[in-house]
């Protein structure tokens, strides 16, 4: 078994996990998101249950997005990052909380230490995302 991340979603927490299956370390996750539709009219919705390949970068995609990136392949693009427009500091490393569009955030410097992660092992590494 490779490393790995698990999103479990009644906690909104993300956990790092090692090749044993055992817990590195947790951070908080949220997957509150704005309800309404998106612009082909599907309804707006968190990155559903399932299994993801991730890849990360620590490049910044604009203040919606913080300071790092993660992307998990879903098809509507539903992927983990900090920021949050609205915020009064969004790339502040503890930002503050704002709803997405459908994508889970994290806090900038938990994000950073995250996808940091992923690219030190090889930036491929398995999201389970699970209730």
């Amino acid at each position: 078994m490779k490393m790995q991340l698990q999103f479990i979603r009644s906690k909104q927490r993300i956990y790092r996990m090692d090749s044993y299956g055992q817990v590195i370390k947790s951070y908080e996750c949220r997957s509150a998101f704005v309800p309404g539709y998106n612009h082909l009219g599907q309804p707006r919705e968190s990155l559903p249950n399932g299994l993801y390949w991730c890849k990360a970068d620590l490049i910044s995609h604009g203040a919606a997005y913080g300071t790092s990136y993660i992307y998990t392949g879903d098809y509507r693009y539903r992927d983990i990052h900090g920021g949050g427009s609205g915020l009064s500091n969004p790339y502040a490393p503890y930002q503050g909380w704002v709803p997405t569009l459908g994508c889970l955030r994290m806090q900038n410097a938990d994000c950073d230490e995250v996808a940091s992660w992923i690219i030190k092992n090889g930036n491929h590494m398995l999201l389970e995302v699970v209730d």
